[in-house]
């Protein structure tokens, strides 16, 4: 062998995925083809610190855009009854993806089926006390009071002023 020759052996531990599988999900080899069969799509360390970043970014956005007072916003959204029993909110509770019943009822729906009401999601029976619904529910129901005992007077100040003339 010449001195200027040199011999190189180069041994791969790092299995190649079959392209037939991984665009189709077939592979006319079988369970003979010497490639590995996954579909799976991976991204590299820098990729995932990439899309981290840029959902970051988005959550910090979106929390910029909220405003200030956003309790009549989340009011106005909230189901004003329960909505098993269609009547007014019994001790309400909220279950793990955010809805709110009455406890009673979902307790007898709890018994009936273990899933949510409005969205079919699994409950495990966590039913957390609604304590950001009552003191919601409580300030609606003092501004409703208010506006009510505002109109009472308005609507008295306006029969005297006309008993008057």
């Amino acid at each position: 062998m010449p001195s200027s020759t040199r011999v190189s052996n180069t041994y791969a531990n790092i299995l190649d995925v079959c392209k037939d599988y991984k665009l189709t999900g077939y592979c006319g080899f079988g369970d003979n083809c010497k490639f590995l069969h996954d579909r799976g799509d991976y991204k590299a360390g820098w990729q995932i610190d990439r899309d981290w970043e840029i959902e970051q970014r988005k959550k910090a956005e979106a929390a910029e855009k909220l405003p200030e007072d956003s309790d009549t916003d989340d009011t106005e959204n909230l189901p004003f009854v329960c909505l098993i029993c269609r009547e007014d909110y019994e001790d309400p509770v909220v279950t793990k993806c955010g809805h709110y019943f009455c406890m009673t009822c979902a307790i007898k729906r709890y018994k009936q089926t273990p899933n949510c009401f409005v969205c079919g999601s699994g409950t495990m029976g966590i039913f957390n006390r609604a304590r950001d619904l009552e003191k919601k529910l409580e300030a609606k129901r003092q501004r409703q009071e208010e506006k009510a005992r505002l109109e009472l007077e308005n609507a008295a100040s306006h029969e005297s002023s006309s008993d008057e003339e």
